[in-house]
C-alpha cells in the first residue's frame, strides 16, 4: 500500500469515527470501543483504594479514641473510688478508728492533728491494673476570707489576720482590704481596697466586684494588683530574702509501706510499737509555699464567723498562718508552738494560752482558734495505662457532704 493510499484510509477511518460518534454521542462511541472494560476496572479500583484508605484510617481514629476514652473512663472511676475512701477515712478518724492501726500513733478522737490517719502522706497504690494515690489536708489550717465580713458585721479578726499575713510575707496590707470590698456586701471602699465604681469598671474588660462570698480561691486572680506571680507564690514581697524555709511543719506523716505488711501479718502491739516514728530531729520554719491557696480557703460559715467551721486549727495551722494570729506571735513563740504540738498535740485552746503571754490577747483569739477541724480537702489522683485523671474536692466530714469537686 502506498502512502496516499494510506492516507486516505486513515481520513476514511476517522470520517466513520466521527460520523458514529455524532450518531451515538461520546458513550454509545466508548462502550462500542475496545478496552473500555480495563478503562472501567481501573477507575473501579481507584475508588475502592480511595474509600478503604479512608475507611482504614477512620477505624484507627475511632478505635484510638475509644481505647482513650475507655482509659479515661477507668482513671474516672479509680480516681473516685481515692475520694471516697478518703472520705472513709475520715469519718473513722471522728470515731476513733485507724490511727493505731495505720500509723502506729495513739490519737485522741476529739482534736485533730498530723498523727491521725487522715494526715499521713500515702503512696500510690496499685488497684485494678492502674494506680491510685490520694492526699488529705485541712482546710481549718487556713483563714477563710469568705469570713472578713458579712452583712452583720464591718470586719472580723480574720480580716485582722489576713493583714499580719501579707506583712510577714513581705506583700502590701492593702490585700486584707481589698479582699474585704471583694466579699463584703456594699460598695463602700475600705481605705485601701477597690471596689466596683472606683477600681474594677475602669479595666478593660470591666467587671464587678463580688460583693459576696468567693466560690473559689482561685478568684483572688480578679483582685486588684494580684498577679498570677504572687498569687501562685512565685515571686515578689520578701521571697528573695527569706532563710531556713521547711517543705511543711507536720512532723513525721509518712507510712513504711513494707512495715505495714509485715505489721498485716501479726496482731502484736509489739509490731505496732516497733513501727513507732524515731525520735530525730524535725526542723521548724516558714514554708518554702508562698502559694496563697495554701494558706487561705472560701468555705466555711460566711453568716456566722464565729461558727467553728471557720476557726483556724493550731494542731494544724502553718507556720506563716501561726504566725499572723497575732502581732506580737514571734518566731520563738511560734516554733515553740509547732514543738510543742509534735510531742503532743493540743487538746484544748486554753494550752496555748501560756505561750501567747497576753490574757486580754489570748481572750480574743481563742474565739477564732480551734483544735478540731471539720472541712478537710481531697485530692485523689489515679492512672490507668496513659490517662490520668485528678479529683479535688472540698469534704464536711460533719454533714457527710462534698462542698466542692473539680475533676481534671
Amino acid at each position: 500500500m502506498d502512502l496516499k493510499n494510506f492516507i486516505q484510509n486513515k481520513k476514511d477511518n476517522y470520517s466513520a469515527r466521527a460520523r458514529e460518534l455524532h450518531t451515538r454521542g461520546l458513550s454509545g462511541w466508548f462502550f462500542n470501543s475496545k478496552g473500555y472494560i480495563i478503562i472501567l476496572v481501573l477507575i473501579m479500583t481507584t475508588l475502592l483504594i480511595s474509600v478503604t484508605g479512608e475507611f482504614i484510617v477512620t477505624s484507627q481514629v475511632t478505635i484510638s479514641y475509644m481505647r482513650k476514652y475507655d482509659s479515661n473512663l477507668k482513671s474516672s472511676y479509680l480516681a473516685k473510688s481515692g475520694v471516697q475512701l478518703a472520705s472513709y477515712m475520715l469519718i473513722a478518724d471522728k470515731k476513733g478508728m485507724g490511727g493505731l492501726e495505720i500509723t502506729g500513733k495513739a490519737v485522741d478522737k476529739n482534736i485533730d492533728c498530723f498523727d491521725d490517719i487522715w494526715a499521713a502522706n500515702f503512696p500510690p497504690v496499685p488497684l485494678d491494673n492502674g494506680t491510685i494515690q490520694i492526699k488529705i489536708t485541712d482546710e481549718n489550717s487556713k483563714i477563710n476570707v469568705n469570713a472578713f465580713a458579712n452583712e452583720f458585721t464591718e470586719n472580723t479578726k480574720y480580716y485582722i489576720i489576713s493583714q499580719t499575713f501579707f506583712l510577714n510575707m513581705g506583700l502590701p496590707m492593702d490585700f486584707a482590704d481589698i479582699i474585704h470590698d471583694w466579699v463584703d456586701i456594699d460598695d463602700s471602699r475600705f481605705p485601701y481596697g477597690a471596689e466596683t465604681s472606683d477600681y474594677y469598671l475602669t479595666l478593660n474588660p470591666s467587671y464587678s466586684a463580688k460583693n459576696n462570698a468567693m466560690d473559689s480561691i482561685d478568684e483572688m486572680l480578679m483582685l486588684k494588683n494580684m498577679t498570677p506571680e504572687i498569687f501562685y507564690g512565685l515571686g515578689g514581697g520578701n521571697m528573695a530574702i527569706e532563710e531556713k524555709l521547711v517543705e511543711n511543719n507536720h512532723g513525721k506523716t509518712d507510712l513504711d509501706i513494707n512495715k505495714l505488711m509485715e505489721m498485716a501479718q501479726t496482731d502484736s502491739k509489739e509490731g505496732l510499737q516497733e513501727y513507732a516514728p524515731e525520735e530525730d530531729e524535725i526542723l521548724i520554719g516558714k514554708e518554702k509555699s508562698r502559694r496563697l491557696s495554701d494558706y487561705f480557703r472560701v468555705h466555711g460559715k460566711r453568716e456566722d464567723f464565729l461558727h467553728d467551721y471557720n476557726k483556724i486549727n493550731i494542731n494544724t495551722a502553718s507556720y506563716r498562718v501561726i504566725s499572723a494570729l497575732t502581732e506580737n506571735m514571734t518566731d520563738d513563740k511560734v516554733t515553740e508552738v509547732i514543738k510543742r504540738r509534735q510531742v503532743k498535740p493540743f487538746s484544748s485552746t486554753e494550752e496555748i494560752r501560756a505561750i501567747i503571754d497576753n490574757d486580754e490577747t489570748f481572750d480574743v483569739l481563742k474565739k477564732y482558734i480551734t483544735v478540731k477541724s471539720y472541712l478537710f480537702r481531697i485530692i485523689s489522683k489515679a492512672s490507668f495505662q496513659n490517662s490520668s485523671i485528678t479529683i479535688t474536692a472540698v469534704y464536711n466530714r460533719d454533714t457527710r457532704k462534698f462542698l466542692y469537686w473539680c475533676e481534671e
